[in-house]
Parts: structure tokens; C-alpha cells; sequence
């Protein structure tokens, strides 16, 4: 079993001309990221020494980003509020090992959907080389 919690915490960032939170040509203001909370856990279960099931459970939650300007400057007035989302999914895997050293895993990734986040379905291989 695996099992991760990880927050982040951003502080305010100076934001000149157009940038990725969309501000236009010209802006001259800051920016603050929003902070993000993650929880992942993770388990497998030997069915024998060749094949193993694999199944991981995650929940995540962000706050938008802001963005603002008081127009000062020359620089227009902006105020910007990120949406807050979240998102819990699920990734059921089955593992097949030809040796210690090499082995492939077959999955999906299946994000339920949320709060401003799109039910999305994502297949998963993987080929394991240990050296």
C-alpha cells in the first residue's frame, strides 16, 4: 500500500504584459495561485508471482488563481478570480511480470468528474525494465 497528502501554498506573483491567467498586452499587476490539496492511495495484491492487480484512489481540490490591477499605471483595471475545482478518480491495473527484471502493466484512469472538472476515462500501458 502507498499513500501520499500533499498541499501547496503560492505566494503573490508580478505579472507584466500577457501571461497565462490572460492578461492583456500592457497589464501591469500580481497574481496569486491558488493553493491545491492532493490525496493519493495505492494498493496491489499478488495473485501469483507473474500477475498482480494494482487499483489507486485519488481526490483533489484547487482554488483559482487571482488576478488583479488597479489600473494604475496606464495599465487597465483587471480582477480575475479562478473557479475552485476538484476531482476524484480511480485507476484498476493489472500487472504481468515475464521476469523480475521486465513486466507490463494494463489500466485505465477514470476521473469521475467534479466540481468545474469533465468525467474524462484514460487508457494505461506501461513497460517495466529494471537494470
Amino acid at each position: 500500500m502507498r499513500f501520499n497528502v500533499a498541499q501547496s501554498f503560492s505566494t503573490r506573483a508580478r505579472v507584466e504584459d500577457a501571461s497565462v491567467y490572460g492578461t492583456p498586452e500592457g497589464f501591469r499587476g500580481y497574481a496569486r495561485p491558488g493553493r491545491s490539496f492532493y490525496v493519493n492511495a495505492a494498493w496491489e495484491y499478488s495473485l501469483s508471482r507473474r500477475w498482480v492487480l494494482a487499483l489507486d484512489l485519488t481526490c483533489w481540490r484547487s482554488h483559482g488563481a487571482r488576478v488583479r490591477c488597479d489600473g494604475a499605471a496606464g495599465s487597465p483595471a483587471l480582477r480575475l478570480d479562478g473557479r475552485y475545482s476538484e476531482a476524484f478518480g480511480f485507476a484498476p491495473a493489472i500487472e504481468y511480470s515475464w521476469s523480475p527484471t521486465l513486466g507490463v502493466l494494463f489500466g485505465t484512469r477514470v476521473i469521475t468528474g467534479g466540481r468545474n472538472t469533465p468525467t474524462r476515462i484514460t487508457p494505461a500501458l506501461a513497460i517495466s525494465y529494471m537494470h
